[in-house]
């Protein structure tokens, strides 16, 4: 079953919402922070050298760190830049959560009604001590700064702090690219909410990590996942690719080798340029699956 959430168009069904070509590929980039920025960097560009180009994906769907990488996928940012600015960005000053905050989030996380349990996670979010939001998005996405949306079709994921519906945003929903994007990077609690046309926006991690259930539709959908977990079975990549039921699904996460690179702190932006080598290093070890499902 698939929630209804608000599009650029007002409440719909994305499941029906969409006119795909014959055959259909979608590229869905989960959350995972700076490392997972790294990661999945080294990963596309690392199955490009192998001669497999992700740019021709029907959609890119993007969510938190996701929604960085597939943004410069999409604007087709030359690697060396794209290299430069990841290893370049300043620290982002992180906020602080006590016993209080992390209770209102597990309360919201196990919530049986899921907006509900969303909701009390973005208004937690928004009474959080963090850095400003200009100050957020300043680095986040100030590369994004004043660029148009990409031709292509890409979809950004982010959750309403206020009533936790999912909302995504496309070329066609008239908002600012870098402040899309940042939104979608706005870790609650850790990062500010960040406002778009009068109503505050947090990381689209919030309702899944990666979102692989909007793809529904597609003939083959490739799923990079930085972080493959969830609280809730049914939001991890692994089980909301499996019940896509009419595509050819294949998830990749960090392997153990990987993994041993990358750590286990995403937010750790030290770790960001090696991170990048994991992902490339890891192109190498999935090659074969991901030609043969991108084929």
């Amino acid at each position: 079953m698939h929630e209804r959430l608000w599009t650029a168009y007002g409440p719909s069904s994305w499941s029906t919402s969409m006119t795909l070509p014959t055959p259909s590929r979608a590229l869905v980039l989960g959350g995972g922070g700076a490392t997972g920025i790294g990661w999945l960097g080294g990963l596309i560009y690392g199955l490009r050298d192998l001669g497999i180009d992700l740019r021709n994906a029907t959609t890119v769907f993007g969510t938190s760190a996701g929604s960085v990488t597939g943004t410069h996928l999409r604007l087709d940012t030359p690697v060396d830049i794209a290299y430069a600015r990841l290893n370049g960005r300043e620290p982002l000053k992180l906020g602080r959560l006590g016993v209080g905050d992390a209770e209102r989030f597990v309360r919201g996380a196990f919530s049986g009604q899921r907006n509900h349990g969303r909701a009390i996670i973005g208004r937690a979010a928004l009474k959080a001590r963090t850095s400003t939001e200009d100050e957020f998005v300043s680095v986040v996405a100030k590369d994004l700064e004043g660029l148009d949306w990409p031709a292509e079709r890409l979809v950004i994921t982010t959750v309403d702090a206020v009533t936790g519906e999912l909302t995504l945003f496309t070329n066609d929903s008239g908002v600012p690219l870098d402040r899309a994007v940042a939104a979608s990077c706005a870790v609650p609690g850790v990062f500010p909410a960040v406002k778009i046309q009068g109503r505050h926006y947090v990381d689209g991690g919030v309702r899944s990590a990666a979102n692989v259930d909007l793809a529904i539709g597609h003939d083959a959908v490739l799923v990079l996942a930085p972080i493959p977990l969830a609280f809730r079975r049914y939001d991890r990549p692994g089980t909301q690719a499996r019940r896509l039921g009419d595509g050819r699904a294949l998830v990749i996460a960090p392997d153990r080798r990987a993994r041993a690179l990358i750590g286990f702190n995403p937010l750790d932006m030290s770790k960001a340029p090696i991170a990048i080598t994991a992902g490339r290093e890891q192109a190498e070890r999935v090659a074969a699956k991901v030609a043969d499902l991108w084929a």
